[in-house]
């Protein structure tokens, strides 16, 4: 494909992202090509359907998260591949993970992206499935992993975090797992709220620091409380 075709298929997907995040299924292929500035055959022409255009967006999604969290994972496999990890590397590896989450939270340019998940998350489609099985559910799991080799539970058990959704069945691990992220997407779906409470107008480079050292000490609560129970 040209170098125009390219540019003209990533123009597509960044204004579907905005429209279906805006709108859901009720975006149109009009709106999402006039804000792309294409024409709509366009959209026929390099995705085939709204509907395959809505997956494309999906696989987009995928990408850029997996691309921003590879050398997380990466160096996940690679530390908890040795015996007996340091723990504090660990520790290191799993604030890392979230220091990356926060900055591309409080990225204006990701809002449309987190509006897009969000919806899916409530309504999920093929495109959510795409999005859990390329990069959610693995980032899930090696974090659960990094925590139990923390606190020297089964890591074994962490597998079972990929086929369910009762938390009650949920090794512990995996369930701070799940409120360690929820606490940092909180950073982005209660935004409004903090901005009015602080009294910022944005989250800059400064204040995206102060989130994340606010993270910071609650990943090292988890870690010891987790830690405390697994000695007693």
């Amino acid at each position: 494909m040209t170098t125009k075709g390219e540019q003209a298929k990533s123009q597509l997907i960044a204004a579907a992202i905005a429209q279906f995040g805006e709108y859901g299924q009720h975006a149109t292929t009009r709106d999402i090509a006039a804000q792309a500035g294409q024409n709509i055959a366009a959209i026929t022409y390099y995705f085939g359907s709204k509907d395959d255009l809505y997956l494309a967006c999906g696989q987009w999604i995928a990408d850029f998260i997996g691309d921003n969290f590879r050398p997380h994972a990466e160096a996940a496999e690679a530390l908890l591949a040795g015996e007996s990890p340091d723990r504090q590397a660990i520790r290191a590896l799993i604030l890392s993970a979230c220091h990356n989450m926060i900055l591309l939270l409080t990225q204006e340019d990701t809002v449309n992206l987190s509006k897009f998940i969000s919806r899916e998350q409530l309504a999920p489609t093929a495109a959510y499935h795409l999005i859990h099985q390329q990069v959610i559910a693995p980032l899930h799991h090696y974090l659960t992993r990094l925590i139990a080799a923390w606190t020297g539970r089964d890591a074994g058990d962490t597998q079972m975090i990929l086929h369910t959704h009762d938390a009650h069945h949920m090794p512990a691990a995996g369930r701070h797992t799940h409120a360690l992220l929820g606490e940092v997407l909180a950073f982005r779906l209660g935004r409004e709220t903090i901005l009015l409470r602080t009294g910022w107008t944005q989250f800059d480079a400064q204040k995206t620091e102060q989130i994340f050292e606010v993270i910071t000490c609650h990943i090292d609560f988890i870690l010891h409380g987790l830690s405390q129970r697994s000695l007693g």
